[in-house]
């Protein structure tokens, strides 16, 4: 059973404006929840259907950007089969990246024009979402004039990636919690090849569930965006497809 909760800031004028679904997905496969993206982004373009947010981890994927569709790899290929870790392309922005559990992945499906929202300000508020996630935890997240993504003293610790069609945006941007870090060291992150990525829990120096990071990521989305939240936990569904 899903388990829903609507959460309206009344002291926000234009939290009646601006309102999004955001559901809480768990351990997911890349390619569903790819193709639930699909389906809403079809759904608000058309003009149906409400702006979503989808919370998730993945079991371990390294995903392609539209404008990279050959993989940076550091390691020959065949070792990520050994390794059970799929190779998919997308129609995001950006470059290769890695999925795996601990990190915590969030995809926005919204109708910017609605919201009155530029791309590069929504590009820029995901990363800000991000920002304040990290300083709840006593870590400073920075942007990069340079780069796009989160960095922490010039270490990455999230990294973005969106596509938009109609102005309805899918993809979005993933945070490392707690993930296996030895993974990344399989690619060039984002095409750079002497970045070093970190995580959470390394810069704060304690355990840190995802859960809670997924909280905090929601409230942060809502204050940045300006706009009220429902709340639907589908977990348990996901859980019980794997």
């Amino acid at each position: 059973m899903n388990t829903t909760l609507t959460v309206v800031d009344e002291d926000n004028p234009l939290a009646a404006d601006r309102a999004v679904k955001v559901y809480t997905l768990g351990l997911t496969g890349y390619p569903e929840v790819h193709r639930l993206q699909q389906r809403l982004q079809s759904q608000r373009r058309e003009g149906g259907g409400v702006d979503s947010l989808l919370l998730t981890e993945h079991r371990p994927v390294i995903t392609l950007g539209r404008g990279h569709p050959e993989p940076d790899l550091r390691v020959p290929a065949e070792s990520l089969s050994s390794q059970d870790i799929q190779v998919i392309p997308t129609e995001r922005g950006g470059d290769i990246t890695y999925h795996g559990p601990g990190q915590l992945v969030a995809y926005g499906v919204v109708d910017l024009k609605a919201w009155n929202c530029s791309v590069l300000d929504y590009v820029t508020g995901l990363e800000d979402t991000v920002i304040g996630v990290l300083g709840d935890w006593g870590v400073r997240g920075e942007h990069n004039p340079g780069a796009r993504g989160v960095w922490v003293e010039g270490r990455k610790i999230a990294s973005v990636g969106i596509h938009v069609r109609r102005w309805v945006t899918m993809h979005g941007i993933a945070l490392n919690v707690d993930p296996d870090m030895s993974h990344f060291e399989l690619i060039n992150p984002c095409g750079l090849k002497d970045v070093e990525m970190t995580s959470l829990v390394k810069e704060a120096g304690k355990q840190i569930p995802v859960a809670e990071v997924a909280e905090a990521f929601v409230l942060h989305f809502c204050r940045v965006f300006e706009a009220k939240h429902e709340m639907v936990d589908m977990s348990q569904r996901t859980r019980a497809k794997a």
